[in-house]
């Protein structure tokens, strides 16, 4: 008896056509170089974007260039200007100035201006498309503290406001010889102000309507002040002495007219009645 072979499905299945196999790397190639392709896109559109942005932030009719100082005293517009500049001109975020309208963030400005030029405070507001408006409160100051070449001015405490450039008329110079320098920012002690403070008034008082006040001139020796005049010659003072009595005495001889400032170089005050002159 003859054995019959029975075929199993795997015997059947190896004679059927077969699907053609997909080629897995050529599948990754397309897909990788797709993939690729997006990315460039991409990038190419963020750079425009990035160029499209910059151009509208650095557009010149937004650009701060106009300025305008409110309430100032001392402080000049140039100062001003010049602080402000040297703040727009830094970059912003890497890729913009700081310039433009929009960018511009007036706060942390405002605290340095303040700090740099020792105001009481400043506030600067944004005006539409390219102005800022500067308002500023500034400490009140008497005089002007001359020592080694600088000038700086003086509140009515003997302590620094900020230092100037020039001389302003306004303010009667306290010229500073004495051989240290002050260290801080109080330059004379409550004592040696309220000196300071009685001569000028005092002088005003007894002898502003013949001579104009333009210096006082502090040393170490308290015993010897000079007050220098608009004509020319000085005045020596006594501040351990009654000052008034002194100032007194000036405009006795003033008065008289037997002097002009043309004709000394000093009147000295310092020992009661007798009046000395050079």
């Amino acid at each position: 008896m003859m054995k019959t072979r029975i075929k199993t499905t795997k015997s059947w299945q190896q004679h059927m056509p077969r699907r053609p196999r997909r080629n897995r790397s050529a599948y990754y190639s397309q897909d990788h170089s797709s993939s690729s392709k997006k990315k460039i896109i991409l990038i190419i559109w963020l750079i425009l974007a990035i160029f499209l942005i910059q151009g509208i932030f650095q557009i010149g009719y937004l650009r701060l260039k106009n300025f305008v100082l409110v309430n100032n005293q001392d402080l000049t517009q140039s100062e001003v200007e010049e602080f402000l500049e040297s703040k727009l001109a830094t970059s912003k975020y890497f890729l913009f100035k700081n310039s433009n309208f929009f960018l511009f963030d007036p706060e942390p400005v405002e605290k340095e201006l303040a700090e740099n030029f020792n105001l009481d405070k400043a506030v600067i507001k944004k005006i539409w498309p390219n102005k800022l408006e500067i308002t500023v409160t500034e400490k009140i100051s008497h005089f002007i503290w001359s020592k080694d070449d600088t000038l700086y001015l003086l509140d009515a405490s003997g302590a620094l406001n900020r230092q100037i450039r020039a001389r302003d008329e306004k303010y009667l110079i306290i010229k500073d010889i004495r051989s240290a320098r002050p260290t801080g920012n109080q330059i004379f002690s409550s004592e040696e102000i309220e000196i300071i403070n009685q001569l000028y008034l005092e002088w005003i008082d007894h002898v502003a309507d013949k001579e104009t006040l333009d210096m006082i001139v502090i040393s170490d020796n308290w015993n010897l002040i000079e007050l220098h005049t608009k004509t020319g010659f000085y005045v020596k003072i006594d501040a351990q002495e009654s000052i008034k009595k002194q100032m007194n005495n000036l405009k006795q001889i003033l008065m008289a007219g037997n002097i002009t400032g043309v004709d000394v170089d000093y009147i000295d005050v310092r020992f009661g009645d007798k009046v000395y002159f050079k």
